[in-house]
């Protein structure tokens, strides 16, 4: 989670004191029933199990309106396209920092980044130095960081915590806390909130970040996950399937009356065994009490509920009828118009975090004297929506557009290609030493 606070209450972020680490860390307990809340009905455990006088069914939207907008925006993995020359004239190599992303399978973490933000409506991440002394990231659920910034416009990074609640095997309940700051990282201990003393663990250790090593990820300004706006809907659609089903149930489970006759002793169980009763009078008869409902009015009331699902959510319902046939590109990208719009906010929001990322490992690396440091404006941060694409109209493009367009810009429009740098290296080594 993301916390303000006043510099004030803590003039120097070196020595935190114990009265604002229990303070965050009340904070941060109180705001983790929402996001429990919120993960449980991501992992399809819904309010709808609560109730004992049914069987409950659960229809997991909030997993689909999750799922199908990240796969959309991070489907493909992210790239990235530096300029040949920075601003001084020299050359742009990423391939150290590239190297580094591949080694902490950065695809994956982007993937777990964004699912984490598309249900808790935020994502922290951690920027540390691994055992061969090459940066690394790991992903900071918001129930276990917070980011501690200034109270004013800017919004500056102070200090953040990673920590955890942990019980040891006699039953006793503490409290492990990590604070990273611009240069250090320290631990600490406690097992009282309430005293506000917390023991430091080992020496404080130093890293080479330049800035604190945490980075915020925000779904939109106001942190809601993406499916947040919806759970009273998603409450309805759980109530009126499970509904539905038990009426079924109730329905096989009908009464049998019988009119004008008496049952004698093992008639019910004979009638249960055989099927028939023999002897009734003429005139008796027999029918079920049912439950008449009607299913086509139940069915409309479905079809809204899903309809406003999709609608407050921006994200479409692939198993409409729009979708079948073939539709042209353009078409299609007309029916995803919303959510379109939705992931472009998206990416937007994630591309600043992934710069802020880009300028640690850089700064890190620089340090370490294995690269220059690279500044992060003249690198592109590409995104490569996950939709059918007609590669054939896609090369068409390229070659229509080749001699006003560089060859680089060109290749990184093709979706096969992973680093447009390399390709076009790789083509110019082929070129000059043909087969």
């Amino acid at each position: 989670m993301i916390v303000t606070i006043n510099r004030s209450e803590v003039p120097d972020v070196e020595q935190v004191p114990g009265e604002v680490l229990a303070w965050l860390l009340r904070r941060a307990m109180g705001a983790n029933g929402r996001y429990d809340r919120l993960w449980r009905y991501y992992l399809g455990q819904h309010d709808i199990f609560r109730r004992k006088d049914c069987a409950p069914v659960a229809v997991n939207y909030a997993k689909y309106v999750v799922d199908v907008a990240l796969g959309y925006y991070l489907g493909h993995g992210v790239k990235y396209d530096a300029n040949q020359t920075d601003a001084l004239g020299r050359k742009v190599d990423l391939s150290p920092l590239l190297s580094c992303y591949q080694r902490s399978h950065i695809p994956q973490l982007d993937h777990a980044i964004g699912k984490t933000m598309g249900i808790m409506g935020e994502c922290l991440e951690l920027c540390y130095a691994a055992g061969d002394a090459t940066p690394r990231s790991a992903r900071i659920d918001p129930r276990n960081g917070i980011l501690v910034c200034d109270d004013t416009v800017e919004h500056e990074k102070l200090f953040a915590l990673v920590w955890d609640k942990r019980t040891k095997v006699t039953g006793e309940v503490f409290y492990t806390v990590s604070v990273y700051t611009d240069r250090t990282v320290k631990d600490y201990v406690t097992s009282d909130l309430a005293t506000g003393l917390f023991q430091p663990v080992g020496e404080t250790r130093y890293h080479w970040f330049g800035q604190v090593p945490v980075i915020a990820y925000t779904n939109n300004d106001e942190l809601q996950g993406d499916f947040e706006q919806i759970i009273s809907l998603i409450d309805a659609y759980d109530a009126l399937m499970t509904d539905r089903i038990t009426d079924k149930r109730k329905f096989v489970d009908a009464l049998l009356v019988f009119y004008g006759m008496t049952l004698e002793e093992g008639d019910e169980r004979r009638l249960a065994v055989e099927k028939f009763i023999d002897g009734a009078p003429l005139d008796a008869r027999a029918e079920y009490i049912q439950k008449t409902f009607n299913e086509s009015e139940i069915q409309v009331l479905a079809d809204a509920l899903v309809g406003e699902m999709h609608k407050m959510t921006l994200t479409v319902d692939l198993s409409d009828e729009r979708f079948s046939g073939n539709s042209s590109g353009q078409a299609l990208k007309l029916k995803l118009l919303c959510m379109d719009q939705l992931c472009r906010n998206k990416m937007q929001r994630m591309e600043r975090a992934l710069r802020e990322r880009m300028e640690l490992y850089s700064r890190f690396l620089a340090v370490r004297g294995l690269m220059r440091e690279v500044d992060h404006s003249q690198v592109d941060v590409i995104f490569t929506p996950n939709l059918p694409v007609n590669e054939g109209e896609q090369a068409e493009l390229v070659c229509k557009l080749r001699g006003m367009v560089d060859d680089q810009t060109l290749l990184s429009q093709l979706s096969f290609i992973r680093d447009p740098a390399e390709a076009v290296e790789n083509a110019r080594k082929q070129q000059a030493c043909p087969a």
